[in-house]
């Protein structure tokens, strides 16, 4: 592979002006779809500033080797853009960090001279997904300002990583659903397989029901909901053999890949355990890191977030169960289903927060969408004390 070092030679600005062609297309489109689509000039505004992102978080908020991996994926792309991987090669053998890599180097952006240049091609995406659930009229007075100032969105959308293209075709997948659109969401939710096929395990299933069941017109019931729990209950029972040791097999596995030891992880026992242990493990992903839990800066910034998002979801779902609970059911499951498959491999804070944003962003946006939430509160009409004359 070519050497890449020699960008170092042009310390933190020179880096940094490399970067401005990318820049600049990030905020022509902007501008361009903007107007296409009759887009608010604070929306326009908010996505601008979102564009200066890669700039100030690498090296800068935090250092680089923070999250090593996106060194993989800036030499993975260089090295296609450069003919010394081939992308029929990558898609066929390559690993998951390499088959993410394929998908980054065909955005029609200049290639990444740094490690920050990655972080505009995740931007673009961004940028193009919000007009598309825009002009699709998926948002709502709610869920358009989550979107636009979620801050885990913000921050792994501006780095050098391949969670803003899982994000993209988990979005997608979900819209083509909403859409009855089989073949366009098959089509979406097969590079999950190649890059985060638990995203395709969690999601395929979810989707599936979402088609048998037309939930964004219907609803699913709490009827239907509570038989389909019951049958994943017996079918989890049924099949805890096989699948406990594979779930154990991953506990130690990731929790020694953050640095742990083997020893101190508390092994799932039986199949009562893994029902029990699952539904808190969903809890508990959900909210971690928790204020007393953290270790450093950021950790502390993410619990405080945390808090603030559980407040706001706590609002959304009882806005939406007001409205439509028969729609909420559904969601409920996704994010219960979620939640619980992560919570009982994934130990390591940061690693927590990376995986469940796209879940609590799909959440968001399409249980406002399906239960027409446009505002979290009731506002309290003020009863006048004067009768009428």
């Amino acid at each position: 592979m070519s050497d890449l070092s020699w960008i170092n030679t042009y310390g933190f600005l020179g880096t940094r002006l490399f970067e401005l062609p990318s820049l600049l297309i990030c905020l022509l489109s902007i501008s361009m779809l903007g107007y296409k689509f009759q887009v608010s000039y604070k929306y326009q505004i908010i996505l601008a500033l979102h564009c200066f992102l890669p700039f100030v978080l690498n090296d800068v908020l935090f250092s680089a080797s923070y999250m090593p991996d996106q060194f993989k994926y800036w030499h993975g792309v260089n090295a296609l853009r450069s003919g010394e991987l081939g992308f029929t090669e990558v898609l066929a053998n390559g690993g998951t960090v390499l088959t993410a890599s394929a998908l980054l180097a065909l955005i029609p952006l200049p290639t990444p001279v740094s490690i920050i240049s990655l972080g505009f091609y995740n931007t673009l995406l961004y940028i193009i997904l919000f007009f598309i659930l825009y002009a699709k009229k998926i948002f709502t007075k709610v869920s358009v300002w989550f979107y636009l100032l979620f801050p885990s969105t913000a921050l792994y959308t501006a780095l050098t990583l391949r969670e803003t293209l899982i994000f993209f075709f988990m979005i997608f997948t979900v819209i083509y659903a909403r859409e009855s659109k089989v073949f366009k969401s098959t089509i979406c939710i097969a590079p999950l397989y190649l890059i985060k096929f638990q995203n395709f395990f969690i999601l395929g299933p979810i989707v599936l029901l979402y088609f048998i069941f037309n939930v964004a017109k219907k609803g699913m019931g709490i009827t239907k909901a509570l038989v389909i729990s019951a049958i994943a209950l017996v079918g989890l029972l049924l099949s805890a053999p096989v699948t406990l040791p594979l779930v154990n097999y991953y506990r130690v596995a990731m929790f020694v890949e953050d640095g742990g030891e083997a020893d101190k992880v508390s092994i799932i026992s039986g199949a009562g355990d893994f029902v029990f242990q699952g539904l808190t493990a969903a809890v508990y992903f959900l909210a971690k890191p928790l204020p007393w839990e953290a270790s450093n800066a950021l950790q502390l910034v993410q619990s405080l977030e945390n808090l603030i998002i559980l407040a706001i979801l706590f609002l959304i779902t009882r806005q939406a169960w007001k409205i439509f609970p028969d729609k909420l059911i559904f969601w409920l499951l996704f994010m219960m289903l979620a939640m619980s498959v992560y919570g009982l491999v994934v130990f390591n804070y940061g690693t927590a927060v990376r995986y469940r944003y796209p879940f609590v962003m799909i959440y968001v946006l399409f249980v406002c969408a399906d239960c027409n939430v446009n505002q979290i509160y009731e506002r309290k009409k003020l009863k006048s004390n004067y009768s009428k004359p």
